[in-house]
């Protein structure tokens, strides 16, 4: 059976496009490194891979909350730190001017000290992370402390999500470090800067009495606030331990992710080299094949 011309162009053009195409799908593996490039690759390979990188997505959200979880921990945690060294130097204060050695003028000059002392506090108390107030709660936006002592804020646990059905409280409940209980109030405690006022008022009135009935009273607010502290530091240890769980799980997971859709690049490479060598061959063999010679053109 005679061949045509037409016949001989479309044999030598159906397989020039063939090499080109596979020597076009080799350049594009060796290029992006995947050998899932499309659906048609690998449809099964497809899908587990996008699950993959699903999951990675919600890990790098979750991972994103754990910090922002940790520094707001951290801002708390500095916040109680200095809280707690003022209350420190209030009762080292009370201590050392309960003595009736010290007279009118030196508990005077202590009593502006202490003054600085409850401003020291209530700034602490309305310290912010970022543009959120971490004390008060729910109410983020409100300074959570007046300058009486008073708790403006309320009472809302902020909870962030810092894995699958995981989540952990990042604030403190502080209305009661600030303010006393029913039961509290009922035994005779202050709120933390009643407390230090009231000994700013003894200091100032030279009130022995005074001092020393706010010095036993700052014990009790140091308590508080360590507690607070031994609180906080039992929520940033979970979160530290979720943080590395997550960390993990992330990394193993990018490994499979890997294992999925990475192509062996040597493999790549060699496989690019052969299907050059098939189209530079296929096109010499079709200028060949479809080169006229003198006897076809004569007839």
């Amino acid at each position: 059976m005679r061949i045509s011309d037409r016949q001989r162009y479309e044999m030598a053009n159906a397989r020039v496009d063939s090499a080109k195409g596979d020597n076009a799908n080799m350049l594009e593996l060796l290029s992006t490194q995947k050998r899932i490039n499309r659906v048609s690759d690998d449809p099964i390979g497809m899908g587990q891979a996008l699950k993959r990188k699903n999951q990675i997505s919600n890990y790098d959200q979750f991972i994103k909350n754990i910090d922002f979880s940790k520094g707001y921990l951290e801002r708390t945690e500095a916040a109680l730190q200095g809280i707690n060294e003022n209350l420190m130097r209030a009762k080292e204060l009370s201590v050392t001017l309960a003595n009736a050695t010290y007279g009118p003028s030196s508990r005077e000059a202590a009593s502006r000290e202490l003054r600085e002392i409850i401003e020291g506090v209530v700034s602490l108390a309305n310290s912010a992370y970022g543009n959120r107030y971490i004390f008060g709660g729910f109410r983020t936006q409100t300074p959570p402390v007046n300058r009486e002592g008073g708790f403006m804020g309320d009472d809302g646990a902020i909870f962030l999500q810092v894995d699958d059905g995981t989540f952990r409280q990042i604030n403190l409940q502080a209305r009661n470090l600030f303010e006393p209980s029913a039961d509290e109030r009922e035994k005779g405690h202050f709120g933390m800067v009643h407390t230090l006022q009231i000994l700013t008022d003894s200091l100032q009135s030279n009130d022995v009495q005074g001092i020393q009935v706010a010095m036993e009273e700052l014990d009790f607010q140091m308590d508080k606030t360590s507690s607070y502290q031994a609180t906080l530091g039992a929520i940033h240890n979970a979160v530290d331990e979720t943080s590395k769980k997550l960390e993990l799980t992330r990394e193993l997971t990018q490994v499979d992710l890997s294992r999925i859709e990475d192509a062996d690049t040597y493999r790549a490479a060699s496989d690019f080299k052969r299907t050059e060598s098939v189209l530079q061959s296929t096109l010499m063999a079709s200028n060949k094949l479809l080169q006229p010679s003198l006897m076809n053109f004569m007839q």
